[in-house]
């Protein structure tokens, strides 16, 4: 019974994860940007500035795929690189103005998003999905590892 219940549980979240990252890509990619993007612009308007190497623990991306991400948002205006007056090593990164713009239409975007998902669950109901989310976070949160083996 439990191992059905895992098992359940298992095919359950793989179908969530793929439906929301599909559906998410979608509302980020009407905008111009992927969503490893939209999350680099996600995170600097919550966080104003970060050095790289400060996004890059964030996001959980290794430098190298951070900065190609950067580049581009860079050449397209909507991130600006500065480096640090005190350590000339230390580069900071920020949105610009068309940055935070963009940030703005792609915040509202995910909140129009997912209201629309709330909503199409009966009134009833909305607040055991939320709380049962949250105990699914909570759960997740505490489990922060990977499968991955160590090199």
């Amino acid at each position: 019974m439990e191992d059905n219940l895992n098992s359940q549980f298992i095919e359950i979240m793989t179908r969530f994860m793929q439906k929301i990252m599909v559906m998410d890509r979608a509302e980020k990619y009407c905008y111009g940007v992927t969503l490893s993007q939209a999350y680099v612009i996600s995170t600097l308007q919550r966080q104003n500035m970060l050095s790289m190497n400060e996004l890059s623990q964030e996001l959980r991306l290794a430098i190298s795929t951070l900065t190609r991400i950067v580049d581009v948002l860079v050449r397209d205006g909507i991130v600006c690189r500065n480096t640090n007056e005190q350590d000339r090593r230390k580069v900071c990164t920020c949105l610009t103005e068309k940055g935070k713009d963009l940030a703005g239409k792609l915040q509202a975007c995910s909140e129009n998003f997912w209201s629309k998902i709330l909503f199409a669950i009966p009134d009833e109901k909305r607040k055991q999905v939320t709380a049962n989310l949250d105990l699914l976070l909570q759960a997740i949160e505490g489990e922060e590892k990977t499968c991955c083996p160590k090199a």
